[in-house]
């Protein structure tokens, strides 16, 4: 499943390894056009929030750019499917969120029951939620990977808000069972922080790492990024790219 928000011709494309609406509505907020590129991995959930979001993040890339590269080498009636990369050079974005909460990881829930555990963990309480963001161009040897945080400050969320919020089926394929970016926002207090950090795909982390990368991809205001938009907030490093 795959497809462009814009008509681009022959321009090269950004294309976005997740299928997070949340993610794709973020890319249209900031002009950037993208095409979906369907990924399946093992993410990790254990180790520290760092560790965690950079390796599903850095999972997440390396199998956007394993597509990217078997479709260079595709016979013709491949390269016609929907979302095929048709572009050299193409950019690929993976991202991955967990919450932080009372010394807790707190990544999708497994079911309903550990989604009310976590809602009951958020309750009343502080979150920290962890993004990282893995950008590398097709046939690229490095890339970058950027990370970023923002405290989310809850509401002391009754037991009928619980099942409530349980019942909207929202919290299920979120990481913390907490969407901020639809119903979930009604939970909370406030937020320290980029809200998009909170939502899966942080604006501040992703426009840093992308003009290290990237070039005509995107739009103009974005391709040169000033040091001093990076805050205190979001850090960056290289990524090695090691496909087999």
């Amino acid at each position: 499943m795959s497809e462009a928000n814009t008509a681009l011709g022959d321009t090269p494309l950004v294309y976005l390894a997740s299928g997070s609406p949340r993610r794709r509505a973020i890319l249209e907020e900031l002009g950037i056009s993208y095409s979906l590129l369907a990924v399946d991995v093992d993410e990790i959930a254990g180790g520290t929030a760092y560790a965690t979001v950079e390796e599903n993040a850095r999972r997440k890339l390396l199998a956007g750019l394993v597509v990217a590269r078997v479709a260079h080498a595709g016979t013709e009636e491949e390269k016609t499917r929907p979302g095929w990369p048709r572009h050299e050079g193409a950019i690929v974005v993976a991202a991955d969120t967990v919450l932080e909460a009372q010394g807790r990881l707190l990544g999708k829930p497994g079911d309903e029951a550990i989604a009310e555990q976590y809602l009951r963990i958020l309750s009343g309480g502080t979150a920290i939620a962890h993004s990282a963001v893995a950008v590398a161009a097709a046939g690229a040897g490095e890339g970058c990977l950027a990370t970023e945080t923002a405290e989310v400050h809850f509401k002391t969320l009754s037991h009928e808000v619980i099942r409530w919020y349980l019942s909207t089926g929202e919290p299920m394929g979120r990481a913390g069972a907490f969407g901020i970016g639809q119903l979930g926002e009604v939970l909370t207090e406030s937020v320290d922080g980029c809200y998009s950090c909170v939502s899966g795909l942080p604006k501040t982390a992703l426009i840093s790492a992308l003009s290290r990368v990237a070039g005509e991809q995107l739009p103009p205001w974005l391709r040169s990024v000033p040091s001093g938009l990076t805050g205190t907030r979001a850090q960056l490093h290289s990524l090695a790219i090691d496909l087999p």
